[in-house]
């Protein structure tokens, strides 16, 4: 059914959640899984701080020390489950796409059959606020979308 499962991760609750959830259908279909991870360069978002930010090397420095928690994070939840993955950091570089933008074109790029996201579950007001984007995802994909809710906060 699935042969190429790609699950987003952030080392958020929800995406642990996910990653469960990926990982136990990727071993019981016999399937790769690749876990996504997008780094976000905080100067995409927040040009007209870019000038009080810590120095270019700083910054960069930073995000490969969040990408490398992140990915330890993933690779030990993994081998509680006794799956092994690919990951893969996915810098988004434009200020105009979404990070579930980048998590499909990924998708794409490696032929996954299937995404796996976990969300918040959040409602009204909250949702509209902080935004979703495992909605995002199911909008956009072309492809099927397993979403792994977790408790509302």
């Amino acid at each position: 059914m699935y042969r190429n499962i790609m699950v987003a991760f952030d080392d958020s609750e929800p995406s642990k959640m996910a990653l469960v959830h990926a990982a136990r259908l990727a071993r019981a279909l016999g399937a790769s899984l690749r876990v996504a991870y997008v780094e976000v360069d905080p100067a995409l978002y927040f040009p007209l701080m870019a000038a009080a930010l810590p120095s270019v090397a700083e910054v960069r420095n930073a995000q490969s020390a969040e990408t490398l928690a992140v990915r330890e994070a993933a690779l030990n939840l993994l081998a509680r489950e006794g799956v092994v993955a690919d990951f893969r950091a996915l810098p988004l570089v434009d200020s105009h796409m979404h990070i579930a933008d980048r998590l499909l074109s990924e998708a794409k790029h490696v032929g996954a059959d299937l995404v796996v996201t976990g969300t918040h579950g959040r409602q009204g007001l909250a949702r509209l606020t902080l935004g979703s984007e495992a909605n995002r995802v199911l909008q956009h994909a072309d492809l099927p979308v397993l979403v792994v809710k977790s408790a509302c906060p």
